[in-house]
């Protein structure tokens, strides 16, 4: 909506998918509370920690504890899902020097998430660092979210608020409201 109305088209506004995995009720007992890895700041992302959820009376969804997510390129801005592709939010992407620096700069970590997402065997690694008691057959896949990350063009992950003014009259563009 921005650039429509003549706002800037940095930073561009790439998408990263989060998938979740779900472990089996029998082991909720393991999670009592949230389960952080301390932050990397080598890396962009936070990496695997456990979220335990307290269902809902009204939908009636269970608890459940959430292991994940990871971080992941999604192929459209609604990727929720590897077969989820949208080609022109990808080619947008794709031929964004940024994305292309960033991942330069994270290659590593990047392949390694893309594979632990495919091989969930490969995802074991990163949750017995904090609960070895965790079997594969313990999880299954969950639920998935997309986060709008923004990105400079050289590659910095922009973690702050960004406005654009720039742009048609009296209006005033979000282009970046991160999480707290």
């Amino acid at each position: 909506i921005a650039r429509v109305s003549g706002g800037a088209r940095e930073p561009m506004i790439v998408p990263f998918r989060g998938e979740y995995l779900e472990l089996d009720e029998s082991k909720h007992h393991l999670v009592k509370a949230l389960v952080y890895p301390v932050p990397d700041p080598t890396v962009p992302f936070l990496g695997v920690h456990f979220t335990p959820t307290m269902g809902s009376v009204v939908t009636g969804q269970k608890p459940q504890v959430l292991v994940g997510p990871n971080a992941v390129l999604a192929f459209a801005r609604e990727g929720y899902s590897w077969g989820h592709i949208n080609l022109r939010d990808l080619l947008e992407a794709l031929t964004f020097p940024g994305l292309w620096r960033v991942a330069a700069k994270h290659w590593k970590f990047g392949l390694g998430e893309m594979f632990r997402s495919v091989f969930l065997s490969a995802q074991m690694k990163e949750v017995n660092k904090y609960i070895p008691e965790i079997d594969l057959k313990d999880l299954r896949r969950g639920r998935a979210g997309v986060r709008a990350q923004a990105l400079a063009p050289d590659g910095r992950l922009i973690d702050d608020f960004v406005f654009d003014e720039e742009c048609a009259p009296q209006l005033l563009h979000v282009r970046n409201a991160p999480s707290p």
